[in-house]
């Protein structure tokens, strides 16, 4: 009996032993990149005793003679976590820790403009990169395209051409959008006759990131890269399906419903975007005249991937938009007789662009790019008694051949760019009908002459069958002084063929316009940037971001309009608009200034650009129209958990108007938030919340004698007032996709009970 007892005493001894002694393992892990960490410290608060974590961010310890603790971890650089803990543990296997980091690392996003597939942070060519992230969240603002994501990027201006059909010009630095260039995937499928619509036809569904390239770029991409480079880079199809359904909704009556279908299946992929938009006609300042016009538009993208094998990729796509738009006096928008009321101006337009393209990596042996698009524009313009009607039928193909030998890396390729205008119909004026071709070579080169220390150079030599040869020479240099603080020097040289495609072709609806003479010469650049950028983060989690950057753009023999009395008749409808060189020249220069502060959640910037635009043309200096001197942003947004809240704010300084008279200085404010969950994305955002409009200073129309002929002002501010959207993202593919392995050890192994301190 006396056997008995003593032996279960002693289990019951062993067992509270067992219990006191337990082994506790932990594996810590970033919460970001799911990478282990190592070198955390972990504390045991009722010992005192610490470990630290070893190269797999693992750590066994024994908690002796203790049943509820508070586990410390700690590491420089992220947040310190405090984990309660009670054993006996629910599972015998390792428990996981993930810790914040104090501040967001660089996106490591590569850079595809410049040709050398590098980070952004490792070229000398500034290159400003709004993120996939950043698209995501401003997308919602205008679902149905991407000038609201372009107008906050900084030195990035949308200019509006016209009061009553909504269309818009991208400014950049001061200068007009037709010295900007417009890529999609490297592809230069806009402009000309889509110069002013263009940009409000690309619906950011599928884009992954933007990258944009400010100063002259003709060297990377030949005309049209005075101002600089936007390069709008899609999403590629994953192993993970991507079925997005959008639908949103505005108050002055519009709608857009739109998807986006992607899958790599093997090596095949897809992807589909779709996007309709309807919108009626607002008159939101009560003068019978249409701010927003009747709009419908068809928008269809669908592609094809070949992932052949590790080195040979192709894809093949076709994009189609289809849009009518019409604005003018609201009596005749709504089909009431009214024989004062009666002006209207119409769009129509139809744009298909077929590309291909092709990719073979050999690895250290270097990458060979070949790529062909073909884009066919055909747009119809009509006002009162006036009509014309264009198809530009443009091409492009790129051979690039890219390697790297240690500090070497070079790229060189050529190129074929074909444009020609085909005029069907036209009131009043000659045909501007033209056909240019432009064949070039082209050759990039990179020195990494030390780590801190990189070297660039390059030329592009130009040949067009009209106005011959080209030599467009570029430079740059990257030094990294330290690993918070950069600077970059650029210069480069750039060329504008000349064409009807102005802003005062549009701005006269194409009515009486002269074709380019022979006399007429291309528009030449020189220019360069200066850019300093400091990043800083400090050991509280506060991230101050600083970028100065200096720009300044000289043009040759600047493109300027006038009006030209024909011989053979008299009278207003006789005088023609018509196309010369300025004795002179054309500079803007200016500084453009950002700070941003981010801590964890929260994050707050702003922008200030200084922009001096001017003329100097036989022998008199003039300003620039429409071109505000001042320009300041200011964006704030905070995250907690799913939701994110945001607030828009934007100043530009009065502008002067091309007859002389002064504009008014516009401020617009907006708030933006979403509501993130794995299977839908919840957004709701107002704009213009003063609803400060450009006709709260003046009339945007006057009687010329009558209404019926009008005469419109130039814009320069919002025309639209206070505007409420709202909406929903459905992530269909989510409901097809598998969790993550560390995601489902750390659902399924973690019961504990965190706070931060």
């Amino acid at each position: 009996m006396l056997h008995r007892w003593l032996c279960i005493f002693i289990a019951l001894v062993l067992t509270g032993l067992a219990v006191a002694q337990q082994s506790l393992c932990v594996r810590v892990l970033d919460e970001t990149t799911r990478e282990p960490l190592e070198f955390v410290a972990l504390q045991l608060s009722d010992t005192g005793s610490t470990r630290y974590t070893d190269s797999n961010g693992l750590v066994c310890m024994e908690a002796v003679g203790v049943t509820d603790f508070t586990l410390y971890a700690s590491l420089t650089g992220y947040f310190r976590k405090k984990v309660k803990l009670k054993f006996p543990l629910p599972v015998s296997d390792t428990t996981f820790i993930t810790l914040e980091p104090m501040y967001a690392e660089l996106e490591e996003l590569i850079v595809m403009s410049t040709r050398n597939e590098k980070k952004a942070d490792e070229l000398p060519t500034r290159v400003d990169v709004v993120s996939e992230e950043e698209v995501g969240e401003k997308m919602s603002d205008k679902p149905s395209d991407v000038s609201h994501i372009m107008r906050e990027q900084a030195g990035v201006q949308l200019q509006r051409t016209s009061s009553t059909s909504g269309t818009f010009n991208l400014r950049l630095q001061g200068l007009r959008g037709k010295y900007v260039q417009i890529l999609r995937n490297g592809f230069p499928v806009f402009g000309g006759l889509s110069n002013v619509i263009g940009i409000t036809q690309i619906p950011p569904l599928d884009i992954k990131h933007i990258e944009i390239i400010k100063g002259p770029s003709s060297t990377l991409y030949g005309g049209d890269a005075i101002a600089g480079v936007i390069n709008i880079i899609t999403r590629q199809p994953t192993d993970e399906p991507v079925y997005d359904l959008l639908i949103n909704a505005e108050s002055a009556r519009a709608a857009d419903a739109g998807v986006w279908l992607s899958q790599r299946i093997g090596v095949f992929g897809f992807s589909v975007t779709g996007l309709y938009r309807y919108q009626s006609e607002v008159d939101w300042n009560k003068d019978n005249f249409s701010e927003t016009p009747y709009m419908q538009r068809y928008y269809a993208a669908p592609q094809l991937f070949l992932f052949l094998n590790k080195g040979i990729t192709a894809e093949v796509g076709f994009t189609y938009t289809n849009e009518y738009r019409i604005g003018g006096a609201m009596p005749y928008l709504q089909n009431k007789t009214d024989t004062l009321f009666n002006y209207f101006e119409k769009n129509k337009t139809a744009q298909s662009i077929a590309h291909t393209k092709w990719q073979f990596d050999w690895g250290r042996h270097g990458k060979l790019t070949v790529k062909h698009a073909t884009n066919s524009y055909l747009r119809h313009v009509s006002i009162p008694d006036n009509v014309f009607e264009g198809r530009q039928l443009g091409t492009f193909t790129e051979i690039n051949y890219h390697f790297i030998r240690g500090k070497h890396d070079v790229v060189v390729g050529t190129d074929l760019r074909t444009d020609r205008l085909r005029v069907n119909k036209v009131t009043g004026s000659v045909k501007p009908d033209y056909t240019y071709y432009t064949a070039g070579l082209f050759a990039q080169y990179i020195l990494q002459a030390s780590a801190k220390t990189n070297l660039q150079g390059g030329i592009r030599l130009d040949y067009n069958n009209r106005y011959r040869l080209f030599v467009l020479p570029q430079a740059g240099l990257l030094q990294k002084w330290n690993q918070y603080f950069s600077s970059r020097f650029n210069f480069s040289m750039g060329y504008k063929l000349p064409t009807i495609f102005q802003d005062e072709t549009e701005e006269a609806r194409f009515v009486r316009i002269n074709g380019i003479a022979d006399s007429v010469r291309p528009e030449l650049s020189l220019g360069g940037t200066a850019d300093l950028y400091l990043r800083v983060p400090t050991q509280v989690g506060l991230v101050i971001t600083l970028r100065q950057l200096y720009f300044l753009t000289h043009l040759i023999r600047p493109l300027f309009a006038g009006q030209e009395p024909l011989w053979s008749c008299s009278g207003a409808e006789c005088t023609y608009l018509n196309y010369y060189n300025g004795n002179g020249y054309q500079q803007t220069r200016g500084v453009e200034t950002s700070l941003r502060i981010q801590y964890r959640g929260a994050a707050a910037g702003v922008a200030y650009v200084l922009t001096d635009n001017d003329f100097k043309v036989n022998g008199v200096k003039s300003l620039a129209p429409l071109t505000s001197k001042h320009i300041v942003s200011l964006q704030a947004e905070y995250t907690v958990r799913q939701f994110t809240v945001g607030v828009d704010a934007y100043y530009y300084s009065a502008v002067k108007l091309s007859n002389g008279t002064t504009g008014s200085g516009i401020w617009e404010l907006g708030i933006v938030s979403q509501y993130a969950h794995r299977y839908f994305l919840l957004f709701a955002n107002i704009e213009n919340i003063f609803d400060i409009r450009q006709s709260s200073y003046g009339a945007l129309v006057t009687p010329n004698p009558t209404f019926s002929q009008p005469l419109f002002r130039e814009v320069y501010g919002p025309l639209e007032g206070r505007l409420f959207n709202a909406g929903i993202k459905l992530h269909l593919g989510a409901f097809f996709k598998k969790k993550s392995n560390h995601a489902g050890a750390f659902d399924n192994r973690l019961r504990w009970k965190e706070d931060r301190d």
